[in-house]
């Protein structure tokens, strides 16, 4: 294991994945376990507005001898869009956090069940239903109806299933009102947690936008962006690398992993960030 006199490898690290908990096709524990056998050590369960895998993640990171943060991906609302807000090392019992991902679930709610209707209205009977089935007990997201499409036959995949019916001004497509950029970030240091800007360059932003948008998260606090993340290449890093710079923010990495089938965005599958950038983890204490 690294210690503060060893500093782990960039390749032993993936802070950004996701399990059953929102919107992953394997459960908490299976999550761990594949990033221990592709030699991660340190590692975070980030779920989509959610903290109900954190528990179940960090008992599984006990039994492999690996590092598991508890983590969480927040979606956060911006003059122009939206987007996403990991928070690394919280405490997941913290109220603030806690009454904020009661209120983030709401809308999760509010929004499964317009798509729905929606879709109905599209003349697609039993999608909804299909989609609360591959959730069980959660809430189904955007995710979990592609999926509900391609089940269904509706389309072959599931970007065919956003392109068609889930993107804004789609038939699927509904409104959300996530909680501000501001709001966000407080609930994740109130729960002494780290604020990242999750994979800068797959929003539909234009530079300035773009930039604009991580000039808010760091106004309100935020202090790291991640560089290095799944599916991404050369290019993608260096333009991401650069915003570090241009922002005085830390460098995260993370694969984003959701599906095994899924391969090109695989746990650990990381380009190493630059020698330059200040590591998101270099401030957090090593596991004992």
């Amino acid at each position: 294991m690294a210690t503060s006199d060893s500093p782990m490898p960039a390749s032993a690290i993936d802070l950004h994945m996701h399990s059953t908990a929102s919107d992953g096709r394997l459960a908490p524990a299976a999550v761990v376990e594949r990033a221990a056998a592709r030699g991660v050590e340190l590692m975070a369960l980030t779920d989509h507005d959610t903290l109900e895998g954190v528990a179940e993640a960090r008992a599984a990171a006990r039994r492999q001898g690996i590092r598991c943060l508890p983590g969480i991906e927040l979606s956060a609302r911006w003059a122009r869009g939206v987007v996403h807000i990991v928070g690394l090392d919280i405490d997941p019992s913290h109220p603030a956090l806690v009454a904020g991902v009661a209120a983030q679930q709401s809308e999760r709610r509010r929004r499964a069940m317009r798509i729905g209707e929606r879709l109905e209205r599209a003349g697609m009977d039993g999608v909804a239903a299909r989609a609360a089935e591959l959730v069980g007990e959660g809430v189904p997201g955007r995710a979990h109806f592609a999926r509900a499409l391609v089940a269904e036959g509706v389309v072959r995949d599931m970007q065919g299933a956003f392109d068609r019916y889930l993107q804004r001004g789609r038939p699927g497509y509904a409104p959300v009102q996530w909680a501000a950029i501001e709001q966000v970030v407080r609930w994740i240091h109130a729960a002494g947690g780290v604020a990242v800007f999750a994979h800068p360059l797959r929003y539909r932003l234009s530079r300035g936008a773009l930039r604009a948008a991580i000039q808010s998260f760091v106004a309100a606090g935020g202090t790291a962006i991640e560089v290095s993340n799944g599916g991404g290449g050369r290019d993608d890093l260096v333009a991401a690398a650069a915003l570090a710079r241009r922002f005085g923010l830390c460098a995260s990495m993370g694969s984003d992993f959701h599906d095994p089938d899924f391969r090109w965005i695989e746990i650990g599958r990381l380009v190493p960030i630059p020698g330059d950038l200040t590591p998101v983890w270099a401030s957090m204490e090593p596991m004992t």
